[in-house]
């Protein structure tokens, strides 16, 4: 670890190999990544370290101008709200610390939950067993979904599920396709529990009270999680007749690709109460930041809802890939959704979406920043002993 430390004072700019650093802090390359993966006797084509560059998307205008947009949308509304910034701080430094800290320690446990189902995925597409790589062990299954959170919070258009199929490919060779298979099949687990939870609640309560951002994250979704069901019972009953049709040299992607996503659905029970469980921490999460500030009024059972309507519905806001973390779309979502049950208090709101995002967005950022680089430093380390 000394040396690739020193390292760093003599040449901030590259790794040992001579790599440029952000390259490097994604290659990760090791023993088991340098053998190329053989599909249907042709190498399977790595994921680059250029293509998932955070620096190039970054600052790419596809990530600028949608955040550019929207941040302007959203201090529009403020200013004509004409949001009290002072009273704003106030609630917020008059929040209850211990309510805040069960709120963050919550939505943190949600993490570990996240690295168990997407075990039990992998091992479901056969990514254990056919392919005899052993998984990596389980607290560093965590540590690849938190830098793919990372990632997602970032960036937008979801680069960081690609991130977890190219970070897993880095651990143990396993096929990046298959493995992105088993991530779109943990995405339609996630809305296909959002909706199960969200939608008929909000269409029976609010109606045509609605707000139009939440409506059109609500149709985004149910049209999302329709099209899915609808291409696996497809892939399932044409699988051959479609492998037909793939060019050659397309075939070994496509068999990996349907193998991680159909392979996935085995242990459905299970999988369904973790995704469940996931989505309470989520709702927790936001029901511990209302009452830290006491935003919203009435029967234990009723705060609990109203929660989690609105949690669930900032999750629904960011399956929308037009800014990193949902930033903009997000909190003006949620700002209209506490008005329906906390009219004329937008102050008051303002401070409960802070101290929410300060959770669920701040903290991933921070946090997520420095287990990106201690993961990137422990690897270096690792080759640097091995040369």
């Amino acid at each position: 670890m000394s040396q690739w430390f020193q390292h760093g004072k003599d040449d901030a700019a590259r790794d040992i190999s001579g790599r440029p650093l952000e390259q490097a802090a994604l290659y990760q390359e090791g023993a088991v990544s340098q053998a190329p993966l053989t599909v249907n006797g042709q190498d399977e084509q790595p994921i680059t370290p250029e293509q998932l560059s955070l620096g190039r998307r970054l600052l790419n205008w596809r990530t600028i101008v949608p955040l550019v947009i929207v941040l302007l949308a959203l201090l529009i509304f403020l200013k004509q709200e004409k949001i009290d910034v002072q009273q704003t701080w106030l609630a917020i430094r008059a929040a209850n610390p211990l309510f805040f800290a069960i709120a963050f320690v919550i939505y943190y446990l949600s993490f570990p939950l996240r690295a168990w189902r997407w075990r039990i995925l992998l091992q479901n597409a056969s990514l254990e067993t056919k392919q005899k790589r052993r998984l990596p062990p389980f607290w560093r299954l965590v540590e690849i979904i938190y830098i793919s959170w990372f990632a997602n919070v970032l960036v937008p258009a979801k680069l960081g599920d690609l991130y977890r199929a190219y970070l897993l490919r880095q651990e143990n060779g396993s096929s990046a396709t298959r493995t992105f298979g088993t991530v779109l099949a943990e995405r339609l687990l996630d809305l296909s529990i959002l909706l199960c939870l969200c939608i008929p609640a909000l269409m029976i309560s609010l109606h045509e009270r609605m707000p139009w951002q939440v409506r059109f994250g609500l149709i985004v979704t149910l049209v999302a999680v329709l099209c899915g069901i609808a291409a696996l019972g497809l892939l399932r009953l044409l699988h051959e007749p479609i492998g037909k049709r793939i060019p050659s040299r397309l075939r070994g992607y496509y068999e990996h690709l349907q193998g991680g996503i159909l392979g996935s659905f085995r242990h459905l029970p299970t999988l369904g109460l973790l995704t469940l469980a996931i989505w309470s921490c989520e709702a927790l999460r936001f029901f511990f930041v209302v009452l830290a500030l006491q935003l919203l009024q009435g029967p234990l059972l009723h705060l609990l809802a109203v929660a989690m309507l609105i949690a669930l519905v900032e999750a629904l806001l960011t399956v929308i890939p037009f800014t990193g973390g949902g930033v903009g779309l997000v909190e003006g979502g949620m700002i209209a959704m506490i008005a329906l049950f906390r009219p004329n208090a937008t102050s008051l709101a303002l401070a409960a979406i802070v101290l929410d995002r300060t959770i669920s967005l701040l903290s991933i950022l921070v946090i997520g920043f420095i287990v990106f680089f201690i993961a990137f430093g422990r690897q270096t380390a690792k080759q640097s002993l091995d040369a």
